[in-house]
């Protein structure tokens, strides 16, 4: 009678332990199976991430096989390359082309690298080039709860954010800090947080998924216009422009840009170019690791394909102060990179570095956008004709 009296009392002290031990359980198999149902059944082919890169998306792979050459990059592509007037100039130089701008704001080389992986697998029939303008010194993401950086953390590339993070030289607490705001997002979408915030937004909140008050986002861009200029637009056609340049190109930053300027300008004076390019192999070794990357994946591509598709690296016109170029420099020094157009010459293209032409120190306005299309349109035109040097 006291066994059993005994033996249902630790029966009963037990059962919170047994009930949190099963709900642990159950959340786990729970998380496994919602993160594999969203890897394997994915809600959309199209990313929904609130700004122009769905729509770009979208309309690009309906209209896949009509484009021979994409752009693909980041803010300063978006931005800066203009495809109907970079497709006039080749049309005069003989060269009936078909282009599209295919820039994503705030995009780092991991995310560039994320939808030329999706790019490729869509096989655009007639696709011959494509220009890559990658911030190889950014790859960690900045924002990880934004809809934007969620969608492209999939175990892969998550995981290559992890290894090309540990292989730095920074700090533990450095390397910590980054590996943590990547497992964030790659949380998100694991779960599909964000695509249950878009059905909210879109089913009870009654919201357009790319109406958006967030700078970036289609709020104060025309979607009409975009898909008119073939994925450019202007930061000048902005509805928002006078902040944006308000915010990002005061009087106190466009001096600094200026003192930059002249600071450069100075150095190459003083050193010539070759001097300038840093030799080591060891230095930026996670840049080149990308750039040996995205070069392999179009390499894969070109022997299941008939047309060849040609990688072509583009280095915007933005000084090193605010970005630095050094391992993209070299990637193509050590034979990794067959072509390479650079821009960050403001001895050479001094027209794209005057204040007139920019809105701020990595983007230009309409007018600088216009000079650098025509300059980029020359440089391949050039490319056709001779092999390309830097």
């Amino acid at each position: 009678m006291i066994q059993s009296r005994y033996l249902k009392n630790i029966s009963f002290s037990l059962k919170p332990l047994i009930i949190f031990s099963l709900s642990l359980i159950f959340m786990f198999f729970l998380i496994l199976s919602t993160g594999l149902l969203n890897t394997v059944f994915p809600y959309s082919d199209t990313p929904q991430n609130h700004d122009e890169t769905s729509l770009k998306w979208k309309y690009f792979t309906e209209h896949k096989d009509d484009y021979d050459i994409i752009f693909i990059g980041g803010s300063a592509t978006h931005f800066g390359v203009i495809p109907k007037l970079f497709d006039e100039f080749m049309v005069k130089e003989g060269s009936n082309i078909k282009s599209f701008n295919f820039g994503i704001q705030g995009a780092n080389a991991s995310q560039v690298d994320f939808y030329l992986q999706k790019i490729l697998a869509i096989k655009p029939a007639n696709l011959k080039w494509i220009f890559l303008d990658c911030a190889l010194d950014l790859y960690i993401v900045e924002f990880p709860r934004s809809l934007t950086d969620i969608y492209w953390h999939t175990p892969q590339k998550t995981i290559e954010s992890f290894q090309l993070t540990l292989e730095t030289n920074e700090s533990w607490k450095t390397k910590a800090k980054k590996i943590y705001v990547n497992f964030q997002s790659f949380v998100y979408r694991w779960l599909g947080i964000a695509r249950v915030s878009n059905w909210w937004n879109e089913k009870i909140l009654s919201l357009s998924l790319t109406k958006t008050d967030s700078l970036g986002s289609l709020s104060a861009t025309s979607e009409d216009k975009i898909i008119e200029e073939s994925g450019y637009y202007a930061i000048d056609w902005r509805e928002d422009f006078d902040n944006w340049k308000k915010r990002f190109f005061n009087v106190e930053k466009s001096n600094k840009y200026q003192k930059d300027l002249q600071e450069e300008l100075a150095k190459i004076k003083n050193f010539s170019q070759t001097n300038m390019l840093i030799r080591d192999k060891n230095s930026h070794a996670q840049g080149i690791k990308i750039v040996k990357t995205i070069v392999s994946r179009i390499e894969h591509q070109n022997e299941h394909v008939s047309k060849k598709i040609e990688p072509i690296f583009v280095i915007p016109p933005t000084l090193e102060a605010n970005y630095n170029h050094s391992a993209i420099i070299q990637a193509y020094n050590l034979g990794y990179i067959s072509t390479l157009f650079a821009f960050n010459k403001p001895n050479i293209f001094a027209n794209l570095f005057q204040l007139d032409r920019r809105v701020d120190a990595a983007h230009l306005n309409h007018q600088g956008a216009k000079e650098y299309t025509l300059s980029l349109a020359e440089e391949f035109s050039q490319h056709l004709k001779n092999p390309t040097k830097i």
